[in-house]
């Protein structure tokens, strides 16, 4: 049976009708459009059938495509479980299924694709475990399986074998386990996302060895524990958010001397004490900041007056006191301050704020009334 055939039979849906107007006998296959053939062997080499709205389940027979480097059935309706055949794509560098609805176990001789770069497989309804052999595959770069139903646990030695890792994001998923301490041998991995998971256990703190890594979202996944120092060592460091755990500890009292880059710190809804420390202010980046729902007590240091790129800020639900330090009402940047709920005493400059306060009853000791473009919360 011919490719056009095989697909055809498992197509319930084409509303563009490319498959048939297109695809058709009469059409050198090389010229049906999603089709990239190579020049000298006139060979398919890529399929993209991305984006065309197209229903029904995968031929099997897209397995014989033998020099076949990139597969791409992304944003459609395809459903049912994802062929074995598939695993004998040895020249497959890219895979690309996100957006769809395809069910069933992610296929074990998947692992056989010694030469594959980028699994793509966000939003469908895949169960069942990650088989093994996936992380044993050196020429990984992206792994993305968010938004699945994902059982099981990570191995402890998943990184042992995939020193190209650029990504890993496996979110939304129901695995559990540690989180492997191995994750410090991807020592080319730049994106790690494993939020909402059922994990157990602390954040391993070896993760600070990652020097290159630039975006980590541990938010909503059972972790304990305290916060390991050793994350605020990563200098390409850009986006942390651990929000939704019980993590104790404090923040170090380095906390931005070796992560000059941070933009984004979300620790909020945990179980951190301590105080912030002054250093938080060398956070010349950070533009989001939130360590709400926390045990922080102490002032807030007068050195946050000088972070210049800070716009939302949220320290509500804490044990913080004393007064606030006015030099917070001086950053041009800043348009959401949350502080409710702590112990603050003093009151809010009141010239400053007729000028820079929009329409906001706060309480702070007394009630003032301030004119503002921005929003402040402070009860």
């Amino acid at each position: 049976m011919s490719l056009h055939s095989s697909l055809k039979a498992k197509i319930t849906q084409d509303p563009y009708n490319i498959l048939l107007k297109n695809w058709t006998q009469g059409t050198p296959f090389c010229n049906w459009i999603g089709i990239t053939c190579s020049h000298r062997h006139q060979r398919v080499k890529a399929l993209d059938l991305s984006s065309i709205g197209l229903k029904g389940t995968i031929a099997k027979e897209v397995g014989n495509l033998s020099f076949l480097i990139s597969l791409d059935i992304s944003n459609n309706n395809f459903q049912g479980n994802i062929p074995d055949e598939l695993g004998h794509l040895r020249r497959l560098r890219g895979l690309y299924m996100q957006l769809n609805e395809l069910g069933g176990q992610i296929p074990g001789s998947f692992g056989f694709l010694n030469r594959i770069q980028e699994l793509v497989w966000y939003n469908n309804s895949l169960s069942g475990p990650i088989p093994p052999a996936i992380f044993n595959i050196s020429s990984f770069q992206v792994i993305d399986l968010m938004y699945n139903f994902l059982r099981g646990s990570l191995p402890m030695d998943i990184c042992h074998n995939l020193p190209n890792l650029e990504s890993l994001n496996v979110s939304f998923n129901q695995l559990g386990g540690q989180i492997p301490a191995s994750f410090s041998r991807c020592s080319e991995i730049k994106f790690l996302a494993l939020i909402s998971n059922e994990f157990t256990g602390s954040i391993p703190g070896k993760l600070g060895n990652l020097s290159k890594l630039e975006q980590l979202y541990l938010s909503r996944t059972n972790l304990t524990g305290e916060l390991p120092s050793t994350i605020f060592n990563i200098s390409s460091l850009t986006i942390l958010e651990a929000a939704y755990n019980t993590i104790s500890g404090s923040l170090p009292h380095d906390i931005c001397k070796k992560t000059p880059r941070l933009e984004i710190l979300y620790i909020f809804a945990n179980q951190l004490g301590g105080q912030i420390p002054s250093s938080i202010s060398g956070c010349r980046s950070l533009k989001h900041l939130s360590l709400a729902n926390n045990n922080i007590s102490g002032v807030i240091p007068a050195e946050m007056g000088n972070m210049s790129a800070l716009q939302l800020l949220y320290l509500i639900s804490n044990n913080l006191t004393g007064e606030l330090p006015f030099n917070f009402f001086n950053i041009s940047s800043l348009t959401t301050i949350v502080l409710g709920y702590n112990r603050f005493t003093g009151n809010l400059p009141e010239e400053k704020g007729r000028n820079t306060y929009e329409a906001y009853r706060l309480r702070l000791g007394t009630s003032q009334v301030f004119k503002s473009c921005i929003s402040v919360t402070i009860i």
